[in-house]
């Protein structure tokens, strides 16, 4: 009796499992995120830190450029100043006789502030207009007479100059133009650099991507297989309780089913790394349920375009690349060896300003105090020719030269191998890309078939002339058909983001 109910309890259990599943599984349906291809290298370039930090390289390069040639033609402004500075302080100090000392008190109250507007020159030359403003109050000893001994001076002095001032390097290139060259060279290799790391991030994403639908399929694949060695099993088990099959025999199935349960988990296993290896490419959170659909057949590049990406090869993006690299890099070597022998340094100035000076001390014997105010100019020039010609550094300066002209060398030898190596590249990733088109369509076919023949398969299996064994290995064949499929479509994208990063536009 007890036996019977436990009976009908684990009958009602697996009848109340069979309904809450479907329920639970449409849920899980309902929650997926869906996502397509398209959708995904959306996500990864636009949405995701990686695809942030690709922009920003790109952005910072611009905008050092655009500085450093918006600073060709105006100037950099920047006010400077500090805070009124306050010192005092005491000292013994001789009055009129060296031997005769005086303990004496000063204060110093200044404050300075100036405008600076500095200018670069596409000569290499620095032009510097000045505007200052310096303001002092002071308090010392007055120490003209030893009758006037602990009296105090006060002196207020207030001066505004306008200086202009020009620095430019001597026997040498222009180190603003080389700086200048060497931005916009930047420029271009950052652009270039941003398609071969968009490129990386595509491939990523896109391997990703079907790798997941591949791995659904061969988890799919998997089951079949495990369910049919488990059939399979059991008709070997009865086979061998009838003796119509050894012993022998009988462990070989069961061996084949424990392969097929490996086979499984280790599927499954591998379903779950993918799958959380897409959501890391795409910033999203490993434990997001997604449904992903399979890409549409990719539209295949036409013979016109095909041509027309191959006359255009020399100005191939890796070509571009190593042309700037090697641009800049023989820049540099030129700059480094120009640098190297006699070198000199032109200064000149021009100051105009006044200072107004009052002056607040005792001006008798009888002790009275009174001002005097003075107002002077301050205007001056200066001109200053240096040279400078190293006779012994110890080799540092030409190992340093050898050093810049070496990857020099080693950058129009990159230049050369793009050269010769990009028609070849694109010329083959076209011809992959034919073949694998035409392969598509092939395969397209054959699951076209395989579609075909399982229908018919599981039609002989509701009439009983085939076997459920039979019917898997329909189904099994049209999943490998498939996966084929998927396989020699991701060989085709791959190809085909690798073709369009060889060209900026």
């Amino acid at each position: 009796m007890i036996h019977r109910m436990l009976k009908d309890a684990g009958a009602w259990v697996v009848v109340l499992a069979l309904a809450v599943l479907p329920l639970v599984a449409a849920t899980n349906h309902a929650t997926a995120r869906e996502l397509t291809l398209d959708q995904a290298l959306d996500i990864a370039l636009k949405q995701t830190m990686r695809g942030e930090m690709i922009e920003g390289n790109l952005e910072v390069a611009e905008q050092l450029y655009s500085a450093r040639r918006i600073n060709m033609y105006l100037p950099e402004i920047s006010i400077n100043g500090s805070l009124p500075s306050y010192e005092k302080a005491q000292a013994y100090r001789p009055v009129r006789n060296p031997l005769d000392r005086q303990l004496s008190r000063t204060r110093d109250l200044n404050f300075n502030s100036y405008v600076e507007l500095k200018q670069t020159l596409f000569t290499g030359g620095t032009l510097t207009a000045t505007a200052d403003l310096v303001s002092e109050d002071k308090r010392y000893p007055d120490t003209r007479s030893e009758s006037l001994s602990g009296l105090f001076v006060d002196q207020y002095s207030k001066q505004g100059s306008f200086s202009f001032s020009l620095q430019q390097s001597l026997f040498r290139p222009s180190s603003v133009r080389n700086e200048l060259n060497n931005r916009k060279d930047d420029l271009e290799i950052a652009r270039v650099t941003r398609l071969e790391q968009t490129a990386a991030l595509k491939k990523e994403v896109t391997n990703a991507y079907l790798g997941v639908i591949q791995q659904m399929l061969k988890a799919q694949m998997a089951a079949n297989k495990l369910e049919k060695a488990r059939l399979q099993e059991g008709i070997d088990s009865a086979k061998l309780s009838d003796g119509v099959l050894s012993e022998e025999d009988f462990l070989l199935s069961s061996s084949s089913k424990l392969d097929a349960e490996l086979e499984s988990h280790a599927t499954e296993t591998q379903l779950g790394e993918t799958k959380r290896e897409l959501a890391t490419l795409l910033d999203l959170d490993v434990a997001e349920p997604l449904e992903l659909a399979e890409p549409d057949d990719a539209a295949h590049l036409d013979s016109a375009m095909t041509q027309a990406l191959i006359a255009q090869w020399e100005s191939a993006t890796p070509i571009t690349k190593a042309a700037h690299e090697y641009a800049k890099a023989k820049r540099e070597a030129d700059y480094a060896a120009a640098g190297h022998g006699l070198t000199g340094d032109l200064a000149t100035s021009y100051a105009f300003g006044n200072q107004k000076i009052k002056t607040d001390r005792v001006i008798d014997s009888a002790g009275t105090r009174g001002s005097i105010e003075e107002d002077a100019s301050t205007d001056s020039w200066t001109v200053a020719l240096k040279f400078n010609l190293p006779l012994w550094d110890g080799g540092a300066g030409s190992a340093a030269v050898r050093a810049s002209r070496y990857q020099a060398e080693q950058a129009n030898y990159e230049f050369t191998r793009a050269q010769r190596s990009a028609r070849a590249t694109i010329v083959n990733l076209v011809n992959q890309l034919d073949v694998s088109y035409q392969r598509l369509g092939i395969i397209r076919k054959q699951i076209g078939l395989a579609e075909e023949r399982l229908e018919i398969a599981k039609g002989r299996f509701d009439d009983g002339r085939i076997s459920q064994l039979t019917l898997l290995e329909s189904e099994i064949f049209l999943l490998e058909t498939k996966d084929r499929y998927l396989e020699e479509l991701k060989k085709y994208l791959l190809n085909r983001i690798e073709l369009e990063s060889q060209y900026i536009s």
